[in-house]
């Protein structure tokens, strides 16, 4: 059975890695990845994997380090005015007591993300799910697959990170 301290402990750093976003602490949430650590969004609802489907965002990371430079960039002007994101989650639920063959335990939580810029607010419900393993004295990030409830509609424009 797993104890305590290790559960609480992949609960808060899930707590933990969406207020580096909401802060736009974007290097330090980089740091969170392993290296080789996946962001994934999905682009149909019940996707397996990625391969060889249509994918929202699909990034290892250097695809990371090339959208976190251009968000600081004084000539993207797509974020002018500032873009805002704000995340509310539900408390990280584990999914199995014992890490999967590559050592990586199972983290999922529900959220709504809401991102603002130009006096708009966008809100998308989804589903974050985290694989991570153990590193020093913490956790990092093996993948991180974000599964947007309305996957199949309209979808605007996402800025910045889920």
């Amino acid at each position: 059975m797993m104890s305590m301290h290790r559960q609480h402990s992949l609960q808060e750093f899930v707590w933990q890695e969406n207020a580096l976003l909401d802060q736009g602490r974007f290097d330090e949430w980089y740091e969170l990845f392993a290296p080789d650590g996946l962001y994934w969004i999905p682009g149909e609802s019940g996707q397996q994997s990625p391969q060889g489907r249509m994918c929202i965002a699909l990034e290892n990371r250097m695809l990371m380090r090339l959208r976190i430079d251009r968000l600081s960039h004084h000539r993207a002007f797509s974020l002018q005015p500032g873009v805002r994101g704000l995340r509310v989650i539900q408390s990280p639920r584990l999914q199995s007591e014992q890490p999967d063959g590559q050592g990586c335990y199972t983290v999922r939580t529900n959220l709504i993300y809401s991102e603002f810029q130009k006096q708009r607010t966008e809100v998308l419900p989804a589903t974050a799910s985290y694989r991570l393993r153990e590193r020093g004295q913490g956790w990092e990030i093996v993948e991180k697959r974000v599964d947007l409830l309305s996957v199949d509609g309209y979808l605007p424009t996402i800025q910045l990170f889920i």
